[in-house]
């Protein structure tokens, strides 16, 4: 046990979730790491941990009140400035609305304004919470403002739903502690210098005011493949199509300078803003499913019911990944996503062939473990005049790494890549 006193000063806040039981946990592995440590819990959170538990793991009180009896006026500046880091965690939806809103209506989001101490938000509560676009929003908000994430597990929640929601580990919480307080050597930032240009999520094409046609696809492989990109130290220009479900990569504070977000609808417009960052990039991943056509004649009311029949004439859509390719410059290069109900080798090598790319992972999209949505993958991997590479069903998150594992030896045996010092202020590594 390491007993070193004073390796950090840690405000632990908790709020109302079921998961707060965790945080007597979390206390007691920060206890005995050496850190010192105060809880503070909202007032919904005394529902699920009493404060006696709290107090007797950290040897600190547990506050909770803003005001009351034996409470300074200024109790909340001291416990701000005390503070080498505050950690919200659980932190609920409510919480997070209100930090990003900048509330300051009881003890935790008032001290939360009031200080200068970095904030780890690790959150916690049901699947189609965490996926409503006004959390996602939130969570961008605080990236923005230089907020550190640990975002939920995947699972099966206290309510008895499955999906992402769990609140991450004591471990893994006191792991991303000790880094974001640089107590562990950085990680490495192979790719520090690569621009990519990766296109995400799927694209919709509209028959009226209120309909349009598209496909399942929720963007999952594009955002673990931008966030492992991020971790190695790449800049991403992420040209997300949005729809119902389409998720968005978690950003880590490191990184918010790195990533560039750009939200389409349409193909046309998906192809338009992506032409605009190709001339910014070495490299273009393809993850998003583009639909292959669109409506011919759209309306822009809403179509009224009727019991006739009504057809629907469709064209093809824009090829955005070949369009791109035809424009690329010397020594970008390009890779592609194939899913494929059937024939899967033959219809990827088709594709890789035509589309002339240098990579193309191609997935099957028959099992509910790889199709659209999934959170998991499994595939095979196309290099030009190499065998191709087949990859075991794993998560997308470690699937992306794998892929990245590869492609980061392969871009830098690319000549118009090659890793050389850049003769900077910083003497940064970059790709040239």
């Amino acid at each position: 046990m390491d007993t070193s006193p004073n390796k950090g000063k840690i405000l632990l806040t908790i709020s109302g979730s079921i998961a707060a039981y965790k945080a007597a946990d979390l206390t007691s592995l920060l206890t005995q790491k050496g850190y010192e440590v105060q809880c503070l819990l909202t007032e919904n959170a005394k529902q699920f941990v009493t404060p006696t538990v709290l107090e007797t793991l950290s040897h600190f009180p547990v506050q909770s009140d803003l005001f009351g009896p034996g409470i300074s006026g200024t109790e909340h500046i001291r416990l701000a400035r005390w503070a080498d880091l505050i950690v919200f965690a659980p932190a609920t939806a409510n919480l997070l609305t209100k930090l990003a809103l900048g509330f300051a209506d009881d003890l935790v989001t008032t001290i939360a304004l009031a200080t200068k101490a970095p904030w780890l938000v690790v959150p916690a509560m049901n699947t189609v919470m965490w996926e409503k676009e006004i959390i996602q929003e939130h969570i961008k908000t605080l990236l923005g403002r230089g907020a550190c994430f640990l975002n939920p597990e995947e699972g099966t929640l206290a309510c008895g739903e499955a999906g992402v929601g769990k609140l991450a580990t004591p471990e893994k919480i006191f792991e991303k502690i000790e880094g974001i307080l640089n107590l562990k050597e950085p990680p490495s930032k192979p790719l520090l210098g690569l621009k990519l240009l990766i296109t995400a999520g799927s694209t919709i094409s509209r028959i009226d005011s209120v309909r349009y046609i598209t496909n399942p696809s929720t963007g999952k492989m594009g955002a673990a493949m931008a966030e492992e990109a991020l971790a190695r130290g790449a800049e991403v220009y992420y040209v997300l199509g949005l729809d119902k479900g389409v998720v968005r990569p978690n950003i880590p504070q490191s990184a918010v300078n790195q990533f560039h977000l750009f939200t389409v609808e349409t193909a046309e417009e998906m192809l338009d803003i992506a032409f605009g960052c190709l001339k910014k990039v070495h490299g273009v991943i393809a993850t998003a499913a583009v639909s292959d056509y669109r409506v011919k004649n759209s309306v822009t009311h809403k179509l009224k019911r009727s019991s006739k029949s009504m057809s629907l004439e469709l064209l093809p859509s824009v090829d955005v990944l070949s369009s791109l390719r035809s424009k690329a410059s010397s020594g970008q290069w390009f890779f592609g996503f194939a899913a494929e109900s059937e024939n899967l080798l033959e219809n990827a090598e088709i594709k890789f062939k035509k589309k002339n790319l240098d990579f193309l992972f191609a997935n099957p999209i028959r099992t509910p473990q790889t199709g659209f949505g999934a959170s998991t993958n499994s595939g095979f991997l196309f290099q030009r005049k190499k065998e191709a590479i087949e990859f075991a069903l794993t998560s997308k998150k470690e699937l992306a790494s794998k892929i990245w594992d590869l492609l980061e030896k392969e871009v830098k045996k690319t000549p118009s890549h090659t890793l050389l010092k850049t003769r900077g202020k910083n003497e940064d590594l970059a790709y040239l």
